[in-house]
């Protein structure tokens, strides 16, 4: 089989990982960025490439790529050349990426399929941002669009004159937002499902002041984001969302953010690119070689000899 793997950045431990795992089953595997997806003329027209190379040398691409605000236009573009190459194997198409990255169109989605995530309204305004203070008392504003929690803050204590300032300031950055009501809990549970089936999952143990796994564009002077990684067996429960929201997005793996409530789990968020890098080299073991299943089995099942 010949594989080309997008990577999220140059050097990303998940794809160099994925990439041994598959060379270990006696692959070729080709590593590239978005930058390297382009466009090359033949005598027929115009075909897709990868770096300088046309694309239906390949057998399979596994895409990682980051889609992310500031390069939603060319990143969205390259992908689109890719998955509409004839005899490719996309992992995962851009229709399906794009609709998981939108947190907008992703939460829409996993409501259709009767999956439950926290109430959601969009938010254009300061009027807006407070009709929603006044309902849920204490919200999250977030752009659509992100990751690693970077823009992702919580109003817990009103609508001060710092709390609108940050408000506002995100509304200028972003132009709409994401408004959910902020669930208090101690724990975020990541449950990765690869194929139909929970590989290795987590639990991150969030708490006081470090609320979310990530901490977003960085800490201020001595502060510090005590979060600790669990990895550990999910509930039947736990897995039997992951598997389900990873089947409503249409992903051939997902990483499946849960919180658990008063009422019961929530699903705040699925990952179509998720990462387990910062966990044991040998516990990263078991995704590389889960994903390098997937992928011969679905090679396999689009391009059957």
């Amino acid at each position: 089989m010949r594989l080309g793997i997008l990577w999220w950045e140059p050097g990303e431990v998940e794809s160099l990982g994925i990439a041994e795992a598959c060379r270990e089953r006696g692959h070729e595997v080709t590593l590239f960025g978005l930058e390297d997806i382009g466009a090359g003329d033949t005598p027929l027209g115009t075909v897709p490439t990868i770096a300088g190379e046309e694309a239906d040398a390949f057998d399979t691409v596994l895409s990682r790529a980051h889609i992310g605000a500031e390069n939603w236009r060319d990143a969205v573009e390259r992908l689109s050349l890719l998955s509409d190459t004839p005899g490719l194997a996309m992992l995962d198409p851009v229709g399906t990426h794009v609709r998981t990255v939108s947190k907008f169109a992703m939460l829409h989605r996993l409501t259709r399929s009767g999956i439950r995530v926290p109430p959601t309204r969009s938010v254009r305004t300061m009027a807006d941002v407070e009709q929603a203070v006044d309902r849920w008392d204490r919200i999250v504003l977030k752009p659509s669009v992100g990751f690693r929690g970077i823009d992702v803050e919580r109003f817990t204590h009103g609508l001060g004159l710092g709390e609108r300032a940050k408000a506002a300031s995100l509304l200028d950055r972003y132009g709409v937002l994401i408004c959910q009501p902020y669930y208090p809990h101690e724990g975020d549970h990541r449950v990765l499902v690869i194929g139909e089936e929970p590989s290795v999952c987590t639990r991150f143990h969030t708490s006081d002041d470090a609320w979310k796994p990530f901490p977003g564009d960085g800490l201020p002077p001595g502060g510090s984001w005590d979060v600790r990684i669990e990895v550990r067996e999910p509930s039947r429960e736990m897995a039997d969302i992951g598997i389900r929201a990873t089947k409503a997005m249409g992903l051939s793996y997902a990483g499946v953010d849960v919180v658990e409530t008063e009422d019961g789990p929530v699903v705040m968020e699925v990952n179509v690119v998720p990462g387990w890098g910062a966990l044991p080299p040998d516990v990263q073991r078991v995704p590389n070689r889960a994903v390098a299943d997937l992928v011969e089995r679905r090679t396999r099942e689009l391009r059957p000899s």
